[in-house]
C-alpha cells in the first residue's frame, strides 16, 4: 500500500466503537471483517473528482461565444448564433481577461456565471488532441484511455490511476483506509476509463444507491468450487472477488445514501425544468438527480475518489436551436441543465463544508463545427472548451479560439491536449506523484502542469505525516460554529505541528457515537459534520493524538432541532 494511503489507516482498530444512531448500533458488513460502517456524516481531507460527461459532441462556440470575433462568428453560423445585443444576448463572463480570452456565456448559463463570480470556475478554450476522430465511440474511448488517436488500450486512465493508489484491488478491499468503492459511475456500466491494465474495472456502476444492496444481493448463482491455476483462473478469481466486493460496497453505498443529506433543491422532474420553447425530451434535467446523488453521499461520508456522471444529447445535427430563435431550443436546454445541477451541487457540498474536497470536470468527445448547417445544427469538429468546478481552481480562461485560424478541414485548431487538463487535476488536486503519472502515461503532459489549480488547496504543497513525524508537543486549539447547530457542525482546527488524529463524539449520557481519524495539518483546517439525525442536547466533540492516545482538545456543542 502506498505510504499516504496507509497513514489514512492509523487509528488504532481496537479504539473504534460500533456508531449508535438514537442507541440503535448500525451493524457492519464485510467479508473480511476489516471495517465497521460506522461512519457518518464525512470527515476526512481526501480529495475528490467529479468527471461531467457531455455525451455527443458539445458545441462549445454556443456555449462560450468568442467576443473578440463576434462578426466572424455571427457569419459562420447565423442561423444558431447568439446574439449580442438585447434581452437575450450572451452574458459578458469577464471584462477584466485579456482581450483574446473575452468570452460571453450562453444566456441560459446564469448559475455558471454566478460561480465563476465566486471564484470557482476555471475554462479551458480548444481542447483535443492530435487528430482528432469524429467517431463518438472511438473518440469516447481515447477520452477515457488516456491516448493518442492511434493507440489502442484496454484500460482507462482513471483506472490506471486508482488502481496504483490502491493495490492489490479487489482482494484487499473493502479496507479501513478505503470502505468504499473506488470509482462510482452513476448509470448501468462502467466506462472503459475505470478498467485496469487487466481489464478489470475498479470502479461500480450504480443509478440507485438507496436499493443497490437489494439488487446485487438477489443476483443469486454459487461460487465455483475448482478455480484452475492458469489465465483463466486468474481472470475468473478476478470476477469472483469483484462480485464479492459488489456485495460489500452495496451494505455500504446504502449505509453512506441513508446517512446522507442534501441541503438544496435540485432540478429534476417538475422542479426548475427548462423555462424556454425546446423539444419535450429536453425539459427535464436528467443531470440533476445524478448530481443529487453523489452529493447526498459526499454528505454522507463517502470516500469514493472519482465519480462519472453523464448529460447525454449534444450530438446536435439538426434542431439545436429553434428557427427564428437562436437562443432557445435543444443545445440551450442541455446548457441550462449543466449549469444549474453544477449550480445546485455546489451549493450543497458548500453547505456541508464538503466543497474544499470536490472538483468538478466537464468533458465531451469532440466540439462541433465552426460553421452551423442548413438544419440548424452543427456536425462533427474537433476542439471543445472544458470547465473545471470547484472551490480550489485558478478562476480566469486558459486558451482561446481563433476563428482566423482553422485547420485544413475548416475546423478549429487544437491548443491544449486533453491530458494536460485531466494531468494537471491529478497532480494539484488529487496528489499524484511521479509513479502514478507514469502509470497513468501522462508525464509527458503535466510539465509544466497548467495552472488550474489554486496553490493554497494544491496537494503538493502538503506533506502527509507519519506516526515518527507526529510531534507530542502539538498545541491545538479548536472553534466549533454554529454553535447551537441543527443540522451541521463546522469545525476549524489550527494546530502547531502536523498531526493524525482521533476525533471521537460523545452523547449527553456519554456514549461514544462517532468516530474517525483525520490528518491535521500544520496551520489551519477546516472540517465539518451532519448532525441532523441528533436528538437534542449537549454533546462533547475529542481530539486526540492518534500515537499515544492522548487528548489534545476538548470541545462541547449544543444540538437544536
Amino acid at each position: 500500500m502506498k505510504r499516504r494511503n496507509f497513514i489514512k489507516g492509523l487509528a488504532k482498530a481496537g479504539a473504534v466503537a460500533p456508531f449508535m444512531l438514537n442507541g440503535l448500533p448500525m451493524q457492519a458488513f464485510s467479508k473480511k471483517g476489516m471495517f465497521k460502517q460506522m461512519e457518518w456524516g464525512g470527515v476526512n481531507d481526501d480529495r475528490k473528482l467529479v468527471l461531467i460527461q457531455l455525451h455527443g459532441g458539445n458545441d462549445g462556440l454556443n456555449m462560450l461565444i468568442p467576443i473578440p470575433q463576434y462578426a466572424q462568428y455571427f457569419s459562420l453560423r447565423s442561423n444558431i448564433a447568439i446574439p449580442d445585443s438585447g434581452a437575450r444576448a450572451y452574458i459578458p463572463l469577464d471584462s477584466t481577461l485579456p482581450a483574446g480570452q473575452q468570452v460571453g456565456l450562453h444566456p441560459d448559463m446564469t448559475s455558471l456565471k454566478e460561480l465563476y463570480d465566486d471564484g470557482k470556475v476555471s475554462i479551458i478554450q480548444s481542447v483535443g488532441y492530435e487528430n482528432v476522430n469524429k467517431s463518438h465511440f472511438r473518440g469516447r474511448d481515447i477520452w477515457f484511455m488516456g491516448g493518442d488517436y492511434d493507440e489502442y488500450k484496454n484500460s482507462g486512465w482513471m483506472g490506471r490511476y486508482l488502481d496504483n493508489e490502491y493495490p492489490n484491488y479487489p482482494d484487499q478491499y473493502p479496507s479501513i483506509d478505503m470502505p468504499d468503492p473506488l470509482g462510482l459511475e452513476i448509470g448501468t456500466a462502467v466506462s472503459l476509463g475505470f478498467h485496469r491494465a487487466n481489464g478489470i474495472p475498479v470502479a461500480l456502476a450504480n443509478n440507485d444507491p438507496a436499493n443497490f444492496n437489494d439488487l446485487i444481493s438477489n443476483i443469486g448463482g454459487g461460487t465455483p468450487m475448482n478455480i484452475p491455476a492458469n489465465n483463466y483462473g486468474e481472470e475468473l478469481q478476478n470476477i469472483i472477488d469483484l462480485y464479492q466486493n459488489a456485495n460489500d460496497y452495496a451494505a455500504q453505498l446504502e449505509v453512506r445514501y441513508n446517512a446522507g443529506f442534501n441541503n438544496v433543491v435540485y432540478p429534476t422532474t417538475g422542479l426548475m425544468e427548462y423555462p424556454g420553447p425546446t423539444a419535450q425530451e429536453v425539459v427535464v434535467n436528467p443531470l440533476g438527480w445524478q448530481l443529487q446523488t453523489v452529493a447526498r453521499l459526499i454528505n454522507g461520508g463517502c470516500k469514493t475518489r472519482i465519480y462519472l456522471v453523464r448529460l447525454n444529447g449534444f450530438d446536435t445535427h439538426n434542431a439545436q436551436a429553434i428557427q427564428n430563435d437562436t437562443t432557445h431550443g435543444y443545445h440551450a436546454a442541455l446548457l441550462y441543465h449543466l449549469s444549474t445541477a453544477v449550480k445546485a451541487f455546489m451549493d450543497d457540498l458548500a453547505i456541508s463544508g464538503k466543497d474544499e474536497e470536490v472538483l468538478a470536470c466537464t468533458f465531451s468527445e469532440f466540439g462541433r463545427r465552426p460553421y452551423s448547417n442548413a438544419s440548424l445544427g452543427t456536425d462533427h469538429g474537433t476542439a471543445a472548451p472544458m470547465i473545471v468546478i470547484g472551490k480550489g481552481v485558478e478562476p480566469g480562461v486558459i486558451g482561446n479560439v481563433d476563428l482566423n485560424d482553422l485547420d485544413n478541414t475548416g475546423n478549429l485548431n487544437v491548443q491544449t491536449d486533453y491530458r494536460e487538463v485531466f494531468g494537471a487535476i491529478l497532480c494539484d488536486w488529487m496528489g499524484a506523484d511521479a509513479d502514478d503519472l507514469d502509470v497513468v502515461e501522462f508525464n509527458d503532459f503535466v510539465t509544466p502542469a497548467l495552472p488550474l489549480i489554486n496553490s493554497d488547496y494544491s496537494l503538493g504543497e502538503h506533506e502527509y505525516i507519519s506516526n515518527d513525524d507526529i510531534a507530542g508537543d502539538a498545541v491545538v486549539n479548536v472553534n466549533i460554529y454554529p454553535n447551537p447547530a441543527r443540522s451541521i457542525l463546522r469545525y476549524k482546527v489550527q494546530s502547531t505541528k502536523g498531526l493524525n488524529s482521533d476525533v471521537t463524539v460523545l452523547n449527553p449520557l456519554g456514549q461514544v457515537i462517532y468516530q474517525d481519524n483525520l490528518q491535521i495539518l500544520k496551520g489551519n483546517n477546516s472540517f465539518s459534520l451532519g448532525i441532523g439525525r441528533l436528538s437534542s442536547g449537549t454533546y462533547t466533540l475529542h481530539l486526540c493524538d492518534s500515537s499515544n492516545g492522548e487528548r489534545v482538545a476538548v470541545e462541547q456543542f449544543v444540538k437544536v432541532n
